[in-house]
């Protein structure tokens, strides 16, 4: 694809990377979840509620992980514009998931749609950041060279 760079995405990068692998640790942690239907063990017999309780209290650092990087995108100036668009479809790809997150959890895990969803905005949502650390990476990389 082409990117014309500019040499301001280098703090961008790390903070990219370290949102990526907060929300796959996250990803992972919901699989375990899913997998293992540990949502509905812990409810009826207090069965699997570490696997529960380590997906929920997981929102936390993949959530301010994937805010902080949308901050700091925000405030980088003279940014190359795709990577400003990125970190608004971040904005609506972590609200939604989080929106279906709690309806799921909500749900009990009763309504597939509402499951599948969550777990393809999740990973669009992991997508999303692997596309803007690389660009990021390129960014940083082209802005070295000059």
């Amino acid at each position: 694809m082409p990117f014309a760079a500019t040499g301001t995405a280098a703090p961008l990068v790390g903070a990219g990377a370290t949102a990526a692998v907060l929300v796959y640790g996250q990803s992972i942690l919901g699989a375990l979840v899913a997998s293992r239907w540990a949502l509905h063990q812990c409810l009826a017999s207090s069965d699997l509620c570490l696997v529960m309780n380590s997906h929920l209290v997981g929102i936390v650092p993949a959530t301010l992980g994937a805010l902080v990087l949308m901050i700091m995108t925000w405030r980088t100036a003279a940014l190359q514009p795709i990577l400003r668009r990125l970190s608004y479809i971040l904005l609506g790809l972590l609200t939604l998931q989080l929106a279906l997150g709690y309806a799921t959890y909500r749900l009990h895990l009763q309504v597939a749609p509402l499951t599948v969803a969550h777990q393809s905005i999740g990973a669009a949502l992991l997508g999303t950041l692997v596309c803007f650390t690389v660009l990021a990476w390129r960014d940083r990389a082209a802005g070295a060279m000059t």
